[in-house]
């Protein structure tokens, strides 16, 4: 996921610097917020100066937005970019959307994924779920097993009435929850690396 969205983002002409740092995410769905923000804020000065920090993970994304206006998710900024790029193998396989629950309600980002799709991918569909979480919910899935079962399989109805073979997901939390279960998920970016020809 990160390779590719390096590549994506080298593809509009811009750079790539990586740090490394925990977002304190987790910390803060298991109630340590204190812990969460020094994480957060250790990560976030790993990063001096002024560019824009892209974030790949909805999750990850929403924890730092709350500690730095620099911070965007990385279709927010692809999508002010999108026009610079030219698919060489467009997506041929119908993808569906799963807007993260971080992205969608939290952030507020998700229709920048359209955006930056729309290029690449030939048959891109919408879920018939208006957005419904998938079940993952940060730790929620661990924590309560039985009820983030039941709602994925009102996911994964969804997901068989699209009739697609490829969900976009921009959160590894629901990627893992609903990989569980066969579905084969791939990041947005992944999707556009392909299509530029990256991997």
């Amino acid at each position: 996921m990160h390779a590719s969205a390096a590549r994506v983002i080298e593809a509009t002409g811009a750079g790539v610097d990586f740090a490394s740092g925990c977002c304190g995410a987790l910390a803060a769905h298991a109630g340590l917020h204190d812990d969460a923000v020094r994480m957060g804020e250790a990560a976030l000065a790993a990063m001096p100066g002024e560019a824009p920090i892209l974030v790949d993970s909805a999750g990850c994304g929403a924890a730092l937005k709350d500690l730095s206006p620099r911070v965007l998710d990385i279709h927010e900024w692809l999508a002010q970019h999108v026009d610079w790029l030219r698919p060489e193998h467009p997506i041929n396989e119908r993808v569906a959307i799963h807007d993260p629950c971080h992205l969608r309600h939290v952030q507020r980002a998700h229709e920048h994924v359209r955006t930056v799709l729309r290029p690449f991918v030939r048959d891109l569909v919408e879920l018939d779920d208006e957005g419904l979480c998938c079940g993952a919910g940060g730790a929620y899935a661990v924590l309560q097993p039985e009820m983030a079962a039941a709602i994925r399989e009102r996911k994964l109805a969804s997901i068989a009435r699209s009739g697609a073979t490829i969900v976009a997901s921009a959160n590894p939390g629901c990627t893992l929850h609903l990989a569980a279960r066969g579905v084969h998920v791939v990041h947005p970016v992944e999707l556009i690396d392909q299509a530029l020809g990256g991997s």
